[in-house]
């Protein structure tokens, strides 16, 4: 296990939130307030945040791993997770690992596979980081991780100085080069997932051209799960916070009745 960064807090019913590739555990602070009747449990994943940034590539099967072994240092024996995209697939992982220590999935804006089409979009990012570093990667990303609407509500993100705060989340590059090639070798969860009995959210960003709807409709299939649109891009829960908490809070309320 890699050595995390991670913040628990509030009362209630457990879950986890699982990040975004390349995001910190901070992603999370739009959302947060929200859902005060869980507690939460949000960490950097290795090669993110504060988190350690061991030898890669970073699998799902390794971040997963990482997960169940955060639980058990917390003495978590069963938990909700929520994850957003890698985030997401993290989640699929570590339920197939083990299924019994969890009560239900919320999936958003994530895959349970790879296309050709995916995977040029995400080694697009590869070869933006190595001709022109994190900056570079930054602006190839930016139309494919933020909405049309959030994006002409936020002029500023298209100036230099509006991506500081996405350039502060960064992880170093030889990390995000980890990240992104253990990403890339996702194998199709779909026949796996056919056998998993959770109850499952599947929301997708009615904006998201990273991950658009057919991904999350095949999950949603895969799963026998809801399948929800959100008013967002593919960063819904910094992009609509609040719609993205109700969707999640209607799910929980259910799985903790």
């Amino acid at each position: 296990m890699a050595r995390l960064r991670f913040r628990v807090e509030g009362e209630g019913p457990k879950v986890v939130l699982l990040n975004g590739i390349f995001q910190r555990l901070e992603s999370w602070d739009p959302v947060v307030p929200l859902l005060g009747d869980y507690t939460l449990l949000r960490y950097d994943m290795r090669g993110q945040g504060e988190s350690e940034a061991p030898e890669g590539p970073y699998t799902p099967e390794a971040h997963a791993q990482d997960l169940l072994s955060l639980l058990g240092e917390l003495g978590w024996e069963e938990a909700a997770l929520v994850g957003l995209s890698n985030g997401g697939i993290v989640g699929l992982q570590a339920a197939l690992m083990a299924p019994k220590r969890f009560r239900g999935l919320v999936l958003c804006c994530t895959t349970p596979y790879l296309d050709a089409a995916l995977r040029a979009k995400v080694q697009s990012w590869l070869h933006a980081l190595k001709a022109g570093g994190t900056p570079l990667r930054l602006r190839v990303a930016l139309p494919w991780v933020f909405g049309a609407r959030f994006l002409n509500a936020h002029p500023e993100l298209l100036r230099e100085e509006g991506l500081g705060p996405l350039m502060a989340q960064a992880p170093d590059e030889k990390a995000q080069e980890r990240l992104l090639f253990g990403f890339l070798s996702l194998e199709d969860l779909r026949p796996y997932l056919r056998g998993l009995t959770l109850p499952a959210l599947v929301l997708y960003g009615e904006e998201d051209v990273l991950f658009p709807k057919p991904y999350a409709q095949a999950l949603a299939e895969a799963l026998g799960a809801r399948l929800q649109a959100l008013p967002t891009g593919h960063a819904a829960p910094l992009e609509a916070p609040s719609a993205f908490a109700q969707a999640v809070r209607g799910f929980l309320e259910e799985v903790y009745a």
